[in-house]
């Protein structure tokens, strides 16, 4: 490796041995406390298996990766390891190595492996294992080379990988013998940094390596960057005190990396690309001269405003409310502007009142575009519009500029709904359009997790229904998932399919004023009465979802549908072909197949998200009381007879839990 005097001063770097790295008097190899888990996955132990192979084939040196770590005093004149880069490439080998000693009839070969490379006896605790993994992943590791493999019953990345390891031994032609002496051709760059934590080195290093492991998230390159300048020791207190608070509050990666991005635009008041996060955050350390106690605090308090947002949970109801609602309509879009406004609650910059205001106003805005069918990607240079001024009238600023940016008029909206399907569309919003309305007929509190979107007139019609409405197909064809044909009910659905006349007894005894409404006004229920029964709902929609003073703009009157895993589409008696996530294609050939390979994806690019979707109550049926079980990739059994339907809203569910709805669509045969 060519260094430059500079560079050469701050770090040394050379090849070596993997063997020889290992096998050092008295090492300690420790995974920072800020690295992510254990993540390599089958393709990629498979890959280091094959070297290995080849390696013995060839009989000359194989470079496999590089290992960066930063030296540090342990106990007992120990010398710690931390790893910087590199710990996914050490964590395998170890693995591979224990596999090895335990399919291994060599008793000297065993002792060689796990006295050399494997574990230290001058370390002063009781395992005296010498590769230190990070928290989440040590029971598991322990566990492997404790040799109480068959007690760990958790899934776990280690244990996976290290039961590959001994398949592919006992299937090798290879002994176990061969093999370990073909990892003595195995070499790695070892660059150890300086650990004068004055300089920046190891973060540059860090960042400049293009390891094989799985990519890092710009949530896993902020953490590393603002923890990698400390001592260990203050590492782990910042890290335990701040950080793993901050995780605490998300499902993923994904979703606490879009929260870095909507914090950099709420702070620097600048369009953010989701590639551009790290490189921006970094930008905006060093402009605001933060510390790394700094730099984690703020996170923590915006974090927190965050996780408000994403959970409706602030002090004030009718915020939350508002903000339930934007959740609904799909628009954390508008996440940056929202931070901004809680903040300046907070600093008492402005009212709880106006800040209601403003939320009213931008849910009713993006309502009404939805309805409307005006395409969104203008609204990401709207919110860092807003995000870009410090105003003295906040709700009045924030009036003008959505009035110019295609707020549709009353007019507009009205004529949209009347014929817009917003059940087929949007089933939620559906749901969430009929809940405003029954909220501003009563004073009664209803449960609205007990009731569901209940078709007037039903999706698949009946003979008498034929019978009774003139022209009911075309009608049903044209209104049938409109405002106008839809109620609230919380009965059960046999009712669902009845003629009107038996629904309308039924209707008049309910606790629903939307549904008694229908009974006491509509003696039929024909194309009539829906158009009539949507312009009255449409008078009573325009003023719960206010448009403020009018200003004429021309409407786009376009709508771009896909199949992305969240649209509202009846896929009865249809067939997937393909399951799309993070552009990985995936054939498929079943509903069932689909929820297989989804989960198999989630476990193999995610593991700790994965098990936290397990331990979610929601969702705790798909892995109980299972009548159809299919296996996962990690031996987890998981239930798949659902409808076509009831699969795409799982999955929908699901891609919105970890934040990669975006990213998850699916194609039909």
């Amino acid at each position: 490796m060519n260094l430059d005097k500079e560079s050469s001063e701050k770090m040394k770097a050379d090849t070596i041995r993997l063997l020889d790295l290992l096998a050092q008097s008295k090492a300690i190899f420790e995974i920072p406390v800020y690295q992510r888990n254990y993540e390599w996955r089958e393709e990629q132990c498979r890959q280091l298996f094959k070297d290995i192979l080849q390696a013995a084939k060839e009989q000359k040196p194989h470079f496999t990766g590089a290992v960066v770590y930063v030296e540090e005093s342990g106990p007992n004149m120990s010398h710690i390891y931390n790893i910087i880069d590199g710990q996914q490439r050490l964590t395998s080998c170890s693995l591979l190595l224990k596999a090895i000693a335990d399919t291994s009839n060599d008793e000297e070969l065993k002792e060689e492996i796990e006295t050399n490379y494997l574990k230290n006896k001058f370390l002063s605790d009781n395992n005296h294992i010498r590769l230190k993994s990070v928290e989440k992943d040590r029971e598991a590791y322990y566990a492997i080379m404790s040799d109480r493999i068959d007690e760990y019953d958790k899934p776990s990345k280690m244990k996976t990988n290290y039961k590959l390891f001994i398949r592919l031994i006992e299937e090798s032609e290879l002994s176990s013998s061969e093999l370990f002496t073909a990892i003595n051709f195995l070499n790695v760059v070892y660059i150890e940094i300086n650990s004068n934590r004055d300089e920046e080195n190891p973060q540059v290093i860090f960042e400049s390596l293009n390891s094989t492991g799985v990519s890092l998230s710009a949530s896993d390159l902020v953490r590393n960057f603002i923890l990698m300048s400390l001592d260990s020791e203050e590492q782990t207190k910042l890290y335990k005190e701040y950080w793993i608070k901050i995780e605490s509050l998300f499902i993923n990666n994904n979703i606490f990396a879009e929260f870095i991005r909507h914090y950099l635009i709420s702070k620097t008041k600048k369009a953010v690309k989701r590639e551009n996060t790290y490189s921006v955050y970094k930008k905006y350390y060093y402009e605001q001269n933060f510390n790394a106690k700094e730099a984690v605090k703020e996170l923590y308090t915006n974090v927190r405003y965050y996780s408000q947002l994403l959970n409706a949970s602030t002090e004030n109801k009718e915020f939350n409310k508002a903000v339930s609602h934007i959740n609904t309509l799909d628009k954390k879009v508008l996440y940056p502007y929202l931070l901004k406004l809680l903040d300046m609650q907070v600093k008492q910059e402005i009212s709880w009142n106006e800040v209601v205001d403003i939320a009213h106003l931008l849910e009713s805005y993006i309502y009404r575009r939805m309805i409307c069918s005006v395409p969104s990607n203008a609204l990401n240079g709207l919110v860092v519009s807003l995000t870009n001024k410090e105003n003295k009238n906040e709700l009045e600023v924030v009036e003008r500029r959505l009035l110019n940016n295609n707020f549709p008029t009353d007019k507009e909206f009205k004529e949209k709904l009347l014929e817009y399907p917003i059940y087929k569309k949007r089933k939620d919003c559906a749901k969430l359009t009929l809940e405003v309305l029954e909220e501003s007929k009563t004073k009664e509190t209803i449960d609205f997790e007990k009731t569901q979107v209940e078709h007037i007139m039903p999706k698949k019609l009946s003979t008498d229904w034929r019978i009774e409405v003139t022209n009911a197909e075309s009608t049903n064809r044209q209104y049938g998932d409109t405002i106008g044909n839809l109620t609230l009910t919380g009965y059960n659905q046999e009712m669902s399919n009845k003629v009107y006349t038996e629904k309308r007894k039924f209707y008049s005894k309910s606790n629903i004023v939307l549904s008694r409404e229908i009974s006491e006004k509509y003696e039929v229920w024909d194309k009539n009465s829906i158009v009539e029964r949507a312009k009255k709902l449409a008078d009573e929609l325009c003023r719960i979802f206010e448009r403020p003073t009018l200003i004429k703009k021309n409407i786009a009157d376009t709508y771009k549908g896909e199949h992305n895993i969240l649209d509202e589409l009846d896929v009865t008696g249809q067939k997937p072909a393909y399951l799309i996530i993070q552009e990985h294609d995936y054939q498929v050939s079943t509903w069932g197949s689909m929820i297989v390979t989804f989960f198999n994806y989630i476990w193999e690019n995610d593991s700790m998200t994965y098990n936290k979707l397990k331990s979610e109550k929601t969702l705790e049926w798909l892995f109980s009381n299972i009548r159809n079980p299919k296996v996962l990739k990690n031996g987890d059994v998981i239930e798949t007879n659902f409808s076509a339907n009831t699969v795409v809203a799982v999955l929908a569910k699901v891609s919105e839990m970890c934040g990669i709805s975006e990213e998850v669509s699916y194609i039909l045969k």
